[in-house]
């Protein structure tokens, strides 16, 4: 999303208030497996410095998948970003085309999605799962391994 900056001039400040539709090849290396549009809204301006300032909220909603079942989860996210765009900030420089005096905010945005994405995530509360010769359980049982139950007894007599 471009910004044309010569609208401050006039302005003073640029009202965003739009939903964007994120382009899939950036999700489609990361642990996203889909995202909804994403409604940003804020303003950009130019702060006391002269400096090209974003603030901006953004919400929306991405897929992620459960990390014990694998089934598909939605994932409500929402951040602000205050960020100055300055000649300084060699991350941000790159965004900010000075001949065109645009500024591309699509990277901004996409680099504070991404770090929104949880570790892990999951929706099932006390999984007690099991498969072919596994089980999982949780750590607050008292079960003992049937192989080791002779031991325990031992251990139980010896406390005696």
């Amino acid at each position: 999303m471009n910004i044309d900056l010569n609208k401050l001039n006039v302005n003073g400040e640029i009202i965003i208030n739009e939903e964007l539709k994120i382009d899939e090849k950036l999700y489609k290396t990361t642990s996203i497996k889909d995202l909804r549009p994403v409604k940003v809204n804020g303003k950009i301006f130019y702060n006391i410095s002269d400096e090209i300032e974003l603030d901006i909220d953004v919400e929306g909603v991405m897929i992620l998948e459960d990390s014990i079942t694998l089934d598909p989860i939605d994932y409500p996210y929402s951040f602000h970003i205050n960020e100055i765009v300055s000649s300084e900030n060699e991350e941000i420089k790159e965004y900010y085309q000075n001949s065109k005096n645009t500024l591309d905010i699509m990277p901004i945005l996409w680099q504070n999605i991404v770090l929104e994405v949880p570790i892990s995530i999951t929706k099932e509360k006390d999984a007690h799962l099991s498969g072919e010769g596994w089980e999982l359980n949780n750590e607050d049982e008292d079960k003992i391994d049937p192989r080791l139950a002779e031991l325990s007894k031992l251990l139980d007599e010896g406390k005696e």
